[in-house]
């Protein structure tokens, strides 16, 4: 899986961030906004730029890549109106001179290099915590947000044209045949059996999961603790670029990845006292987990930047993998 940008060396990585500061530069002349500052952020789903103005507000400039369409950034954009409908305090997009929320531009002055479409989200103050900064508190206030959100997804009724990934066996089964493709870069021909496996246990396991509204719908995807802030000790969801269709376990997943263990738990837990999850959530949580483990290196694998940091994670991942083939419980315990 790839983000769309060419990030995969260091001479790509400068090639695009000037591209993409020079599209930054074109798009803003179509808003009313008297900016004196920009900032490059990231790059992910899309490259981000935030933009601060002199009376003091900021806004997130978002230049989408060229194999996202017009119609998933719409959706994205109409799935936030709906949260805040809901009075979820999530992005809000702001409208160009033309009065639309997606304006398309270029990378470069070359006509055939092909559009690209920006949108620009009105900024959500807050402060980002690692992992190590986490209390106990944040944590659950942490999933009970995530938890709100699901709620929301219960009635929300999309539009005809509403176009956003679904999170499930297609999408993982892509990621596992481009894993198998460029997996040699950081994990070695005796170990990758073990992948192997798992990710067939994984299919069969998602081969079960049944769908109804109380446990599937639009999800974040990609709720880890870089894209929630903190403001006054509350959080914020940001980042909707990976949203889509899928199992709300599977969202959790996707947060838990990132947290040690205990943390884990303790978010699962404050999770179901908001909004009780199925009797099999504990096996369908450590499929998915094993799920997000997989794609997580797909998404990596070409980034030779990414290498060395990948191949370090080795002996951590693959004891998982194996505890989760042999049956044995992994997503709360610490291994050595």
């Amino acid at each position: 899986m790839k983000s769309g940008f060419q990030m995969d060396t260091d001479s790509n990585r400068r090639l695009t961030l000037k591209q993409t500061k020079q599209a930054a530069l074109n798009v803003l002349q179509y808003y009313n906004v008297e900016w004196n500052e920009i900032h490059f952020i990231q790059v992910s789903e899309h490259v981000t730029f935030r933009i601060q103005c002199g009376e003091g507000d900021s806004f997130l400039l978002r230049i989408h890549p060229g194999n996202k369409a017009h119609s998933e950034v719409s959706s994205e954009l109409e799935w936030l109106a709906h949260l805040r409908g809901k009075g979820l305090i999530v992005p809000e997009g702001v409208r160009n001179q033309s009065g639309e929320f997606i304006t398309v531009t270029t990378m470069t002055d070359d006509a055939d290099a092909g559009p690209y479409y920006a949108t620009l989200m009105r900024w959500i103050e807050g402060e980002r915590l690692t992992k190590w900064a986490l209390t106990e508190d944040h944590i659950r206030t942490m999933a009970a947000l995530m938890a709100d959100l699901h709620g929301a997804s219960v009635d929300f009724v999309p539009s005809s044209t509403f176009t956003r990934t679904v999170w499930g066996s297609e999408s993982f089964n892509r990621d596992w045949v481009h894993l198998q493709q460029h997996y040699a870069h950081f994990i070695t021909e005796k170990a990758f059996p073990l992948y192997t496996a798992a990710a067939a246990k994984v299919a069969d396991q998602l081969q079960t999961v049944t769908t109804d509204a109380q446990n599937y719908g639009v999800i974040h995807a990609d709720l880890h603790s870089g894209n929630i802030v903190f403001k006054d000790e509350q959080p914020f969801a940001i980042d909707f670029g990976r949203s889509g269709f899928g199992y709300h376990i599977y969202d959790m997943a996707q947060t838990i990845m990132g947290l040690q263990p205990h943390q884990r738990k303790l978010y699962f837990d404050s999770y179901v006292k908001v909004r009780p999850l199925c009797d099999n959530a504990i096996p369908m949580l450590e499929c998915f987990f094993i799920m997000s483990i997989i794609e997580a290196y797909s998404f990596h694998a070409e980034n030779s930047l990414e290498t060395e940091g990948l191949i370090e994670e080795q002996s951590y991942a693959q004891a998982i993998l194996r505890a989760y083939l042999n049956g044995e419980p992994f997503l709360f315990q610490t291994f050595d």
